[in-house]
Formats: structure tokens, C-alpha cells, sequence
């Protein structure tokens, strides 16, 4: 037998040794790298198989109507959601089944939200029934990555009524996400988009602790959530569903608003549509079929609908005429048509109105007169008119998307179609034709400037919580206002709105038939009113206009005269 001290033996033995060694190092450098360099992930990894950290979803901040009635609330959604920890691809087919979705849907559903952190748990079925409920729960012990959460979700009760006005909610792009700094569903268009951070809240957060078997074990609440404030608009909601009534076979819009604070009882723009389709995160073919649905239900009409104001644009001509100086009381005659060297422009009234004054010229809404008025007048004195009162300009009313109206100057011609400005051109401009585009809201403001004695309001829904909105005081002459305002009441008594001299309440405004881009004419037309009321104290201000409602006094003006009749028999609603 050889002794410790053979080579052999001695070899051996610090084989061992080093053999020993070596495991153990490699054994503790292995533990090193699993306790500290990857402690903390595995850490969470262990966590989160028996833990779940849930938004708690604020509740949004119910919307009331001037009398207290909710416009826009919530309910209660039962949303079946995904811990996608727990979630294994290969069981798709199988979840897709048992939640009776396609599985291309839910694969969709899925990426949808690949760009959220893997710890907050994602909806893949959302607002279920209770029967759905019930067969859920009877099965959840099947499928340990699903779980049912209970979320506030917006509800309109009034639908399509007060669509253009409250907007709708909706999911947060990827730039909204990092600005808000929170997932959570966010105003996307109207009042709901303009005051999102009021009726947000804040979002907390709630600690779930489950066994293997998916069940509670435990619930902490980790921050609570913050629900957003309340908002009162000054809609007024019999009489918005009056004018929905009254303008159901036109595309259009009616607007009603207060000339001397510029808050806004009622603005309906139809065709409409029901806005709780956008509270839904998956109803994406509703969302399509809304886009090109006939009519452009999204359109918000009284806010992004440009057309020629037609005869309501005589007003601003003959306040501009008044401005440089020239007498109302000077006339011209009307034999029913104006030539211009070789150009022959006709008046609405083929026999023609006679001599007449600006009262005259404004009461019957004669062409001719405003021919011309406006040459004399002349291009640049139109628009001076046009930019001091911010026609063509945007009112600022508080829901976001508001385009502005076209100006035409000879410089914009000039860019515009490589042609110089004509004095055709300005005959075209001066009853409110050819290249000018104004939308409903900026007449409805110009309108309530002269019913309130020469201020510009910013139009507004907001009443509760306050915030100021800006008012100018142009410093126009009392004198001027004050023969609009005769020539106006005129237009009532005498001329082409006769039909509202029947109404118990003295009403003063002015008509518009204007040629839409297609031309032709009778129903080709657009139909036109604004006006005003009581005339001694004005009050509220009604713009009406009617796509291809023919004369203004075939739609416009009976659909202004439903409205003044609710307010003389329900000014209390109006306080």
C-alpha cells in the first residue's frame, strides 16, 4: 500500500481538493448572482405570483344641466381582466373560448396594451352581464391569470341630445399616457375634453393577495382614490330637446345664448350620435361606422361648419357703411337688378323694392341696395368691419375643435387663386356670397354684440365651479347699434320674418338664404336666422341655419320662432 506521501496519492487528494473548492465557489458565486445581482427581480417575480397591485379608478366628475338634472354620470361595469404575469400564450385558444370572444380578438385586445408595464392587469372583456357573471365565477378557479374588477364606467342617459356639447371619454394615446402620468380614460372632445383635469380625479391604488387557486386571500387599500368635481353647465334640457324635435329632417344646428353674459341655454347640431359608444374600449366597428356614417354625426356644425352667412352678412356692411360715415338715410333704387359695367347682378325680388333707405334696405334684405352699399363701402372698409368685430375669428367657446370662418381680402385672393380682387367681387361680398365662410357660433356672437349695445362675449357652457371669460367693449356709437336694432325689429314687423310678429314677444333679427357651393337654387339653399329678444331688453340671442332648407323663411324662421315662444312662456328656466 503506497503512504500519504506518494505522488499518487498526493495527486489525488488535491484533486479532491480543488474539486471541493471549485463546487464551492461556483455554488456561491451562483448564490451571489441570485441574492444580489438578481434579488430584487426575483423578488418581485415571487411576489407576483400571489400578488396583485390594481388601479383604483377614480370616479369621474358628474356633469349637471341648469336645473340639476345629471348629463353625464357613470354606473357601474363588471370587466373581466387579465394578470398577464399569470398569463400563458399557449392557453389563448382555451381563454378565448371561455370568455367567448374570437381568438383573433383577444390577441388584439392583448397587444393592445403591450406598451403597459406587465404588472397592471388589462380588461379583455368589459362591461359583462350578470348572467356572463355568474358563469364566470362558476368556472374562475379554471383560469388563475382572469379575475373580475369592478369599474365606474361614464354613461350619457341623454344620448345624442347633448353629444356636441359634453364630448365623450376615451382611452389615452401613448402622449397622453406619459403627460397625465397615469392610465385612466381621458375627455376627448367637448366640455369632457376642455375640462378633463376637473373631472379626472386621481387614481389609487389597492393590494390584492391571492392563492394559487386565484382566491382573495387579502385586500389593502395602498392610496385612495381621488374622485374628480362636479360640473353645471347652463344647457337647458327642455328646450335643447325642442329644437332636436323641430330640426330632425335638416342638417344643422340651432344655437341659443344669452346676449349679455354669452352663456349658452341650448346647442344641438344634428345629424347626431350617442356618445357612450366611446366609453367602450373595444367597439372600434361602431367607432368606424360613425365616421362615415351619412350626414357626418361627428361634425360639430356650430362650431366647425363653415358656410356663406348670405343676407346676415347685410348687417355688417351697413355697420361698416355707419363707421366710415355714410348716412342710413341715403337711397338707392332697386328695379330688381344692379349692373356693374357688363355684369348684371339680380335681386332676390324680381319686380324689384323701389328707393329705399338702410332702414328699407335691411327690413325687405335688398340686393341691390347692398350693391351699392358695399362699392361704396369698398373691400377694405368691409374687412376693417369684419376684424374689429373678430368675424372669421374663433369666439373661444369652451369646447375645443372651434374652426374660424374665411375673411377674403384682395392679399388672400390674391395667394389663394393667383388672381386680383374685382369689384364683382365685392358686390359677391357685400350680401354675404362668394368666398366668405363664417360658422354659426361667430354669428350668434356678432349677433348678441348688437343686442347688448357693442360687446364681444365669449360664448360658454361652464357655470359651476366659475371661471372668467373674456368680454371687450368695442366703444361702438349708440347711434349705430341703434339703427341696426330699428332696422332689425323691421325685418320682423314688415319684412321677411314677418311670421315671427305673431309671437307675444317682440323679436328683432335678420334672414339668410345663401347658395351653397353647389349652387342652384329652392332647396339648394341654405336657411338662415339670428335674432334677438325681448327687443326693449334683449335677452337671448337665436341662430338658426339649415342645410339646403331652402328660404330662410322655410325653415329658419319658424324653427327661431318655436324658441322664442318656450322662453316667453319659461323665462324662469332661464334664471
Amino acid at each position: 500500500m503506497f503512504g500519504e506521501k506518494h505522488p499518487l496519492i498526493k495527486f489525488r487528494l488535491i484533486f479532491f481538493y480543488i474539486t471541493v473548492i471549485s463546487v464551492f465557489t461556483l455554488l456561491f458565486v451562483r448564490y451571489w448572482y441570485l441574492q444580489v445581482l438578481k434579488g430584487d427581480y426575483y423578488y418581485t417575480a415571487s411576489r407576483e405570483n400571489t400578488l396583485r397591485e390594481l388601479p383604483l379608478i377614480s370616479k369621474r366628475g358628474e356633469i349637471f344641466a341648469l336645473s340639476g338634472e345629471k348629463i353625464a354620470t357613470y354606473k357601474p361595469a363588471f370587466n373581466i381582466m387579465l394578470d398577464r404575469n399569470r398569463f400563458n400564450r399557449k392557453e389563448i385558444k382555451k381563454i378565448a373560448k371561455f370568455l367567448k370572444i374570437d381568438e383573433k380578438e383577444l390577441r388584439k385586445r392583448i397587444k393592445k396594451y403591450s406598451g403597459i408595464p406587465r404588472y397592471i392587469p388589462i380588461a379583455v372583456k368589459e362591461n359583462v352581464s350578470l348572467e356572463f357573471l355568474s358563469y364566470f365565477e362558476s368556472r374562475k378557479s379554471d383560469y388563475p391569470e382572469l379575475f373580475v374588477d369592478i369599474e365606474p364606467l361614464r354613461f350619457y342617459p341623454y344620448k345624442d341630445l347633448l353629444a356636441h356639447v359634453l364630448g365623450y371619454i376615451g382611452e389615452p394615446t401613448v402622449e397622453e399616457l406619459k403627460k397625465i402620468g397615469e392610465y385612466t380614460f381621458i375627455g376627448k372632445a367637448g366640455i369632457e375634453k376642455e375640462y378633463d383635469e376637473i373631472l379626472r380625479g386621481k387614481n389609487g391604488l389597492k393590494r390584492l393577495i391571492v392563492d394559487s387557486g386565484n382566491r382573495l386571500k387579502e385586500e389593502k387599500i395602498v392610496r385612495k382614490a381621488v374622485d374628480g368635481k362636479n360640473l353645471t353647465l347652463s344647457i337647458i334640457l327642455p328646450l335643447q330637446q325642442l329644437i332636436k324635435e323641430e330640426l330632425k329632417n335638416y342638417k344643422g344646428c340651432v344655437i341659443v345664448n344669452n346676449v349679455n353674459t354669452g352663456v349658452i341655454y341650448a346647442l344641438y347640431s344634428n345629424p347626431s350620435f350617442d356618445p357612450n359608444v366611446f366609453s367602450s374600449r373595444f367597439e372600434r366597428k361602431k367607432w368606424k361606422d360613425l365616421k362615415i356614417a351619412k350626414g357626418n354625426p361627428l361634425l360639430n356644425r356650430a362650431i366647425r361648419g363653415r358656410y356663406s352667412p348670405g343676407s346676415i352678412f347685410k348687417i355688417v356692411v351697413a355697420l361698416s357703411a355707419l363707421e366710415k360715415g355714410i348716412s342710413p338715410k341715403i337711397t338707392y333704387f332697386c328695379p330688381g337688378y344692379f349692373k356693374y359695367k357688363n355684369l348684371e347682378f339680380k335681386c332676390w325680388f324680381e319686380p324689384g323694392h323701389g328707393k329705399l333707405n338702410m332702414i328699407g334696405g335691411i327690413t325687405h334684405s335688398c340686393n341691390v341696395y347692398f350693391y351699392n352699399l358695399g362699392l361704396k363701402v369698398g373691400i377694405e372698409g368691409i374687412d376693417k368691419t369684419c376684424s374689429q368685430i373678430e368675424l372669421c375669428e374663433k369666439t373661444g367657446i369652451d369646447i375645443p375643435g372651434e374652426k374660424k370662418g374665411l375673411l377674403p381680402t384682395p392679399e388672400w385672393k390674391r395667394m389663394a387663386t393667383g388672381q386680383p380682387w374685382y369689384p364683382g367681387d365685392t358686390v359677391n361680398l357685400s350680401i354675404g356670397q362668394g368666398y366668405l365662410l363664417v360658422t354659426p357660433i361667430e354669428v350668434a356672437r356678432f349677433m348678441s354684440f348688437i343686442a347688448n349695445g357693442g360687446k364681444l362675449i365669449t360664448p360658454h357652457f361652464l357655470m359651476k365651479p366659475e371661471r372668467g371669460f373674456p368680454v371687450k367693449d368695442l366703444k361702438i356709437n349708440p347711434y349705430y347699434i341703434n339703427v341696426l336694432k330699428k332696422a332689425m325689429r323691421r325685418v320682423v314687423t314688415t319684412g321677411t320674418a314677418v311670421k315671427l310678429s305673431f309671437l307675444n314677444i317682440k323679436v328683432a333679427g335678420k334672414t339668410g338664404t345663401a347658395q351653397t357651393i353647389s349652387g342652384g337654387e329652392g332647396k339648394e339653399n341654405n336657411s338662415w336666422f339670428s335674432g334677438f329678444a325681448p327687443f326693449e331688453n334683449p335677452q337671448i340671442c337665436v341662430t338658426v341655419i339649415a342645410e339646403r332648407g331652402g328660404h330662410s323663411t322655410d325653415i329658419a324662421v319658424p324653427v327661431a320662432g318655436k324658441v322664442f315662444e318656450f322662453y316667453s312662456k319659461n323665462r324662469e328656466l332661464f334664471k
